[in-house]
């Protein structure tokens, strides 16, 4: 189902929040002070807006009630900005407010402010690594919000010879397949019939949390 998101703050991870959220289906409200940050994910994200969040005006106006999610990735070298958006969007009735964070005190502090789940970039990275590495199938996993991830596998034995129609994720175990990495061949969105999943094939899955660990009896 598509949901509204808005992203404040557009640098590398504002961005690829953004980005993945958009190809994945739902409707991305960006916003940023920097011209270049703007012009740099225009051509991606279909709505986004050269503007100060920190201004009350402006979050006051575009309908925070109506977004899914929030999500403040302003660097967090401008915490005091961070802090100030979040407040504002709280005031202003948001459902849930995610907020990026570089330190455990600047975590607290957003908690405190309204924040409903805080994120630390660096730590999460960490975290992903060490999935990889004790798990054989996942290669990669992004948490996009407490209850949406995206992981990347080696297609599992159930798959192989297998083509989209006969597995029918979607149904059985409420994923989707955003791409296949065949033979160094990257494809986008699978057609459903024509292409058969051959050893070797690595899949990029989005899903819900608890659909997702479904896949674990998959492991070798």
């Amino acid at each position: 189902m598509k949901k509204q998101f808005l992203v404040i703050g557009l640098g590398r991870f504002g961005a690829s929040v953004a980005r993945t959220l958009t190809q994945n289906g739902h409707s991305v409200v960006g916003i940023d002070i920097s011209e270049e940050r703007i012009q740099r994910v225009s051509d991606e994200i279909a709505d986004v807006m050269k503007c100060d969040a920190t201004d009350s005006d402006i979050l006051g106006s575009i309908g925070i009630q109506d977004f899914e999610a929030c999500i403040v990735c302003i660097g967090e070298k401008y915490i005091q900005n961070s802090i100030l958006v979040t407040l504002m969007l709280k005031e202003n009735g948001a459902k849930k407010i995610i907020a990026k964070v570089g330190t455990k005190t600047q975590g607290k502090v957003l908690y405190k402010v309204g924040a409903d789940q805080v994120v630390y970039p660096e730590k999460d990275m960490g975290e992903r690594v060490a999935r990889s590495l004790t798990s054989s199938n996942i290669i990669d996993f992004l948490e996009i919000s407490s209850e949406i991830s995206i992981i990347e596998m080696k297609a599992p034995p159930l798959m192989l010879g297998k083509d989209l129609i006969e597995l029918n994720l979607r149904h059985k175990y409420g994923v989707t397949i955003i791409s296949v990495q065949s033979n160094s061949q990257n494809i986008l969105s699978p057609p459903p019939v024509d292409y058969k999943f051959q050893k070797g094939d690595i899949i990029t899955l989005i899903g819900n949390n608890k659909a997702l660990k479904k896949l674990r009896f998959t492991e070798d």
